[in-house]
C-alpha cells in the first residue's frame, strides 16, 4: 500500500467513526461526571474516550450491516466506495468496541457492565432491529442519553439531576430520529421497517411532536426540581424555541431542516447542561 492509499484509508475509517456524533457523546459523558460533584479528571477523561470509542465501534458496525443500502442510497460512503472493505469496517468496529470496554474496566465494575451492555445493544441494533427501525429507534435514543448517567457512574454512583437531564435527551432524539426516518422513507422502503411506514406520516408527526414537547417538558422541571441557574434557563428557553420552530418545519413536509434544527436545539441543550456548573 502506498502513502496516498494508505492516507486515504485512514480518513476512511475516520469517517466509520463519524467523529461529530462520538465528540458529542464525549462532552456528554464529562457533563455527566462534573453534575455529579466528580473531583478526579483522570477517571473522567478515561470514561470519556472509553464512551467515545464504544460510540465510534457503533458507528462503523452500522456500516458494515448497512452497506448493501449504502451501496443504492449513499455511496459515498466509505464501504460502496471500496474505500475500506466491509472486513475492514468489521475488525475497526471490533478493536474500537474492545479499547472502550477496556478503558471502562479502569472506571468501576458498574461503568463496565454499563459499557458492556450497551456494547452488546449496539451490535444487535444493526444485526437485528435496524430492520425493525421504530425499536431501533429507543436502542439509538438510549444511547445518547445514557452518555450522560455513565459519566455520573463514573464518579460511584447517579445524581438525579443527570437521570432528568438524560430523560430530556432521551425524547428529543426520540423525536429527531423519527423525523430522520419520514426523510428516508424512500430509501428504507423494502429494507427497513420504521414508525411512518406502520403508523403513516401524519401520525408520526404527532408523535415527534409529543416526543418534543416532553422534552422542553423535562427540560424545565430540571431547572424547578433542582433550582438550577439563569443560564440554563436562558438556553433551555433557546432549545424550546428552536425545537418549535422544527415543528413547524416538520408541518411543511421540510424534514431535512426539521431535523438539522432539531439537532442545533440539542447542542443549544448541551451548552445549557455545561453552564449549569457555573
Amino acid at each position: 500500500m502506498n502513502k496516498e492509499n494508505f492516507k486515504e484509508k485512514i480518513f476512511a475509517l475516520i469517517e466509520l467513526m463519524r467523529i461529530g456524533n462520538c465528540l458529542m457523546a464525549l462532552i456528554a459523558i464529562l457533563i455527566g461526571y462534573a453534575l455529579s460533584r466528580g473531583g478526579d479528571y483522570s477517571i473522567a477523561l478515561i470514561t470519556a474516550i472509553a464512551g467515545f470509542f464504544i460510540c465510534a465501534g457503533g458507528q462503523a458496525i452500522n456500516d458494515y450491516f448497512d452497506a448493501d443500502i449504502d451501496a443504492k442510497s449513499s455511496k459515498k460512503r466509505p464501504i460502496p466506495s471500496k474505500r475500506v472493505t466491509r472486513k475492514e469496517a468489521l475488525w475497526f468496529s471490533i478493536n474500537l468496541f474492545i479499547l472502550g470496554n477496556l478503558l471502562a474496566l479502569m472506571v468501576n465494575p458498574l461503568a463496565s457492565n454499563v459499557a458492556l451492555l450497551f456494547t452488546a445493544l449496539l451490535i444487535i441494533y444493526p444485526m437485528f432491529l435496524n430492520k425493525v427501525k421504530y425499536l431501533g429507534n429507543f436502542i439509538v435514543a438510549g444511547g445518547t442519553a445514557i452518555t450522560f448517567v455513565f459519566g455520573s457512574i463514573a464518579t460511584g454512583g447517579v445524581h438525579d439531576l443527570v437521570i432528568v437531564l438524560a430523560i430530556t435527551s432521551f425524547f428529543a432524539n426520540m423525536g429527531r430520529e423519527i423525523t430522520k426516518d419520514i426523510e428516508d422513507m424512500k430509501k428504507d422502503k423494502n429494507t427497513k421497517k420504521t414508525l411512518p411506514h406502520v403508523i403513516g406520516v401524519n401520525n408520526s408527526k404527532l408523535v415527534i411532536i409529543v416526543y418534543y414537547l416532553l422534552a422542553i417538558i423535562t427540560g424545565f422541571i430540571a431547572h424547578k426540581l433542582f433550582l438550577l441557574n439563569a443560564y440554563y434557563f436562558v438556553f433551555i428557553l433557546a432549545t424550546s424555541a428552536i425545537l418549535f420552530y422544527s415543528t413547524l418545519l416538520l408541518q411543511k413536509n421540510n424534514f431535512k431542516e426539521s431535523q438539522k434544527f432539531s439537532k442545533i436545539g440539542m447542542i443549544f441543550a448541551l451548552i445549557g447542561f455545561t453552564l449549569i456548573l457555573l
